[in-house]
């Protein structure tokens, strides 16, 4: 009994310093909503931004154009593969067995080159396309802060899907934006 009194009498200070936390957080907290008041949060959509800008769009089309490229080297050996099948399908009944599978395990090697080549170009695609989309949102980094002090907002966020779901009108920048970040080029 004499142990629970003992505790009680050092947790006493913890609970006035946490009533005291409470009090000066709720004498506080209406300072920190008067300044909310003045706080005006814009928003940005910056896939509209990409889609849009015509250093974006010209991006696109690079991008398209390094995909096109890398394709038709992968159709050429698929067709290349694909062909080594038929002629191993054609010459089946005048090869030996001992050839025979010697042929298919070189034509299973050669799909599986095939499939390893498809998923390194893929990789390596994806990883140009998210590079060069971040090089140009940094771009546009600076024409959003000028947008955003011109018009008096004290936040600009981006706009997703899921990160929007209601604003009044005029909080969207993103056209300004891109009529801006297209001026610059």
């Amino acid at each position: 009994m004499l142990r629970s009194t003992a505790k009680n009498h050092r947790s006493r200070p913890l609970r006035l310093l946490c009533a005291a936390a409470v009090a000066v957080g709720l004498l506080f907290g209406g300072v920190a909503t008067a300044a909310a008041d003045d706080v005006k949060i814009g928003y940005v959509d910056l896939q509209k931004a990409l889609e849009q800008s015509e250093e974006g769009q010209q991006l696109k089309s690079e991008l398209e154009q390094e995909f096109n490229q890398r394709q038709q080297q992968l159709d050429t050996k698929q067709q290349e593969v694909m062909q080594k099948r038929q002629e191993l399908e054609q010459q089946a009944m005048m090869l030996s067995e001992e050839r025979q599978q010697q042929m298919a395990m070189e034509l299973q090697q050669e799909m599986q080159q095939l499939q390893e080549t498809y998923l390194t170009l893929q990789q390596e695609l994806a990883e140009q396309e998210a590079r060069k989309t971040t090089e140009l949102f940094d771009k546009m980094r600076s024409t959003i802060e000028a947008v955003g002090e011109e018009k008096g907002f004290t936040m600009v966020i981006e706009r997703t899907e899921t990160s929007v779901l209601y604003a009044v009108d005029g909080l969207d920048l993103t056209d300004e934006v891109i009529e801006r970040f297209d001026a610059r080029q």
